[in-house]
């Protein structure tokens, strides 16, 4: 069995005293939930972009730095968001991106990272990247897989599907072929939501400060910051449950 935390949105700005929607300071917001995480000791730590708020190189050198204090950096990946655009991201994560790897084993399970980056906080998958992904499960028949993305490929029904992923139908009709892919995972929509289509989870991840509302319309949810943890078993099956911060008395 793999425990596998799924940390999303971090948002952190260069000035760590600064705070965002509902006055939430993502940098203290993640450094709570870190010290969560490290009570569960998750074998592998996925960051599903967005790490940065402003695409500070200092930003960047937070959030590693945070991973550090708690013992935690070896056992993180991460991929990016529309957000990590800058040459800072792509030379200090240049280790830590899943997108940019062969997928990471784990047990009886591979992870996978997808680049999908696009332009301004829209998505799309190249063509060459979305091959290269399904040759590697192709590659590794006898193991399940987890997909992991930053943008959403299922519609919300909600303000953010106006930062969509513009051909999310291309990555979902090959997904629907490779029936050893049980999990994908996104984030950008800074919301805890789920669906099935044939047999996988496509499973999004809380932020680790503000939440996002299913409105028509922007808005902030009151919902609190959280990640996601799953737990992968052997025979391909999983658990999941997505865990927050405690509000304050």
């Amino acid at each position: 069995m793999t425990t596998l935390v799924q940390v999303s949105d971090c948002h952190l700005f260069a000035d760590k005293n600064k705070t965002g929607y509902n006055h939430i300071n993502p940098y203290q917001s993640l450094k709570l939930l870190l010290l969560k995480i490290t009570d569960l000791n998750p074998d592998c730590i996925l960051v599903t972009g967005d790490i940065s708020g402003d695409d500070s190189e200092q930003s960047y050198r937070h959030f590693l730095d945070l991973f550090s204090q708690f013992n935690l950096i070896d056992k993180c990946q991460v991929i990016a968001g529309n957000h990590d655009q800058s040459s800072s991201f792509n030379s200090l994560f240049a280790h830590k991106d899943l997108a940019k790897k062969a997928p990471l084993q784990l047990d009886n399970w591979c992870l996978h990272g997808l680049d999908t980056r696009y332009t301004a906080t829209l998505g799309q998958v190249s063509t060459e990247d979305l091959q290269y992904l399904v040759s590697n499960i192709h590659a590794n028949p006898n193991h399940f897989h987890l997909v992991a993305c930053h943008h959403h490929p299922i519609e919300t029904g909600s303000w953010m599907d106006k930062h969509n992923w513009l051909n999310r139908d291309l990555f979902v009709n090959e997904i629907q072929q490779l029936c050893q892919v049980k999990l994908v995972v996104y984030g950008h929509i800074h919301a805890d939501t789920h669906t099935f289509l044939h047999g996988c989870r496509y499973q999004s991840c809380p932020s680790s400060c503000w939440q996002f509302a299913n409105t028509p319309e922007f808005s902030v949810s009151k919902e609190l910051p959280g990640f996601n943890l799953f737990q992968l078993f052997d025979d391909g099956t999983f658990s999941h449950s997505t865990i927050r911060l405690e509000k304050e008395r």
